[in-house]
């Protein structure tokens, strides 16, 4: 990914993916089916990243991560809406609704929404992912969740 190599890196994503699928490690690879996704974005193949981010939405379900979910499903429905497909996007809408239900969670403030926004680490301390303070599930105004490992990352 760092060197441009969009297709390279989404092809090894997926492989990854795939296996920690078969080896029953649903939260991982769910996550590695998201950043198969992003790469085949970045390599213009919209079709297989809307496949990899459905199926990534189904493990996290699965493995039981509603922080995540509501994270990115948002960014995907939207994804499957742009492309004219409606149904995947219903589909999964009512898989994350079954499984989690439409639970509102408390108002947290947001670092943009804050007068001087905390720092957050480039790179997640526990597992090394890059950091996005605008993919990251804020828990509070000084404390995020990893969007990769559910690790909490202390803001400075």
């Amino acid at each position: 990914m760092r060197s441009g190599r969009f297709d390279e890196a989404a092809g090894r994503f997926l492989a990854l993916a795939q296996e920690a699928e078969k080896r029953g490690r649903t939260g991982g690879a769910g996550e590695l089916y998201l950043r198969a996704a992003r790469c085949y974005l970045e390599s213009g193949n919209e079709d297989q990243a809307d496949d990899c981010a459905e199926r990534s939405i189904h493990l996290l379900i699965k493995a039981r991560r509603p922080r995540r979910v509501r994270q990115v499903l948002p960014k995907v429905l939207a994804a499957l809406e742009r492309r004219g497909r409606h149904e995947e996007a219903e589909r999964l809408r009512a898989e994350a609704e079954a499984a989690f239900g439409k639970q509102r969670r408390a108002r947290v403030q947001t670092p943009t929404e804050q007068k001087e926004p905390p720092q957050l680490p480039a790179r997640c301390p526990a597992c090394g992912a890059p950091i996005r303070p605008d993919e990251v599930s804020w828990l509070g105004s000084t404390t995020a969740e990893c969007p990769y490992c559910g690790s909490v990352i202390q803001a400075g």
